[in-house]
């Protein structure tokens, strides 16, 4: 076995499988940029060596795979004027999960526990998504001022469910209320939704891994794979679609209610155009290209710096938004934001 290890990302290399273990176990495995930049190498060069079959995408912590980005260390570039810092993190995550969902070898993601924010962007665009009745999963960006990214624009408008001929139909409705009100669900509630494969009991995680590396994956999934529990999300399909149906946002906002309240007007608006555009778009590099042009305004705009204040730094709870209603916000600009798309690095 051969090891490198650098920061809060272990890569190791076990017979042929590349295995990532996320390490930071204080800040629930928030994504730093320098981890950004060491998981997209790993892959980069695991991809290139015919040596390695598989990649598997662990936590050394059973509570959580990864809570999302180091929304902290965004900020503080972001206050500081570290513009360049702010788009390579970015550019560096997103360029990262196209990498991931264009794999081209089976990537594994373990994801037991937290699955949030940039914790789905290294789960969900994987080959085989393995969750527990610990997994608890999210895109709660619309509280801090920013918006679902990670390409939430592009697998959020297709959440899906089984009908009774067996058949899957999609629902841009439900992946806008994800989106906007940053609903959590669990791991049956994923695998239902089309956004997780395969459920174990978290008590086999261990297993599941040690055999993934030595029989292979599909052998893990045949020995530890279960029936999921029934999902309580799904109940709520039909009434999900018609709150959040129609192509007025200020409407849904009404519809919804307390859903969305505290939710940050301007990041409501982002969610909702950039889902708009990516229920049309099939490409998961189009989608990302089209977030990345939004992060890099977003990121540094007053509405995330206060939204992070508010809810991680200060802890207050109590965002000051500007603009206080959608219907102030200037929905075209965003429209220009969204449209504009910024070529991902790799």
């Amino acid at each position: 076995m051969t090891t490198s290890q650098e920061n809060f990302v272990r890569a190791e290399i076990v017979g042929g499988t590349g295995v990532l273990t996320l390490t930071r176990e204080k800040a629930l495995n928030a994504l730093s940029r320098s981890m950004y930049h060491q998981i997209a190498g790993a892959l980069q060069d695991w991809a290139k060596d015919p040596a390695i079959t598989q990649v598997v995408m662990q936590s050394t912590l059973p509570k959580a795979l990864c809570a999302g980005g180091d929304i902290k260390e965004v900020r503080e570039a972001a206050l500081d004027g570290r513009s360049a810092e702010v788009e390579d993190t970015f550019g560096t995550e997103y360029a990262m999960d196209n990498l991931i969902a264009e794999y081209p070898k089976p990537y594994v993601a373990m994801m037991n526990g937290i699955v949030m924010g940039g914790g789905m962007g290294i789960s969900v665009h994987g080959s085989h998504r393995i969750v527990s009745e610990t997994t608890l999963m999210a895109m709660p960006e619309t509280a801090i001022g920013f918006f679902t990214d990670i390409g939430a624009s592009h697998f959020l408008p297709r959440v899906s469910r089984e009908t009774a001929g067996g058949a899957r139909e999609t629902s841009l409705e439900f992946g806008r209320y994800l989106g906007l009100s940053g609903a959590r669900f669990n791991g049956a509630d994923a695998i239902a939704l089309g956004l997780a494969d395969t459920y174990i009991s978290s008590s086999d995680a261990e297993a599941f891994v040690e055999l993934t590396i030595s029989d292979g994956v599909d052998a893990a999934i045949a020995k530890f794979g279960q029936e999921p529990p029934a999902s309580e999300i799904i109940g709520t399909w039909d009434e999900v679609r018609e709150t959040y149906g129609g192509d007025s946002l200020e409407d849904i906002v009404e519809r919804a209610g307390s859903d969305l309240d505290g939710m940050s007007p301007t990041a409501l608006v982002r969610v909702f155009e950039l889902l708009n555009a990516g229920a049309k778009d099939d490409n998961v590099r189009s989608c990302l290209e089209r977030e990345l042009s939004m992060a890099t305004a977003a990121a540094q705009s007053e509405e995330f710096l206060e939204g992070v204040r508010a809810m991680v730094v200060d802890k207050d709870k109590n965002p000051q938004w500007s603009p206080a209603t959608v219907a102030e916000v200037d929905a075209d600009e965003v429209r220009r934001v969204v449209e504009r798309k910024i070529e991902l690095p790799f």
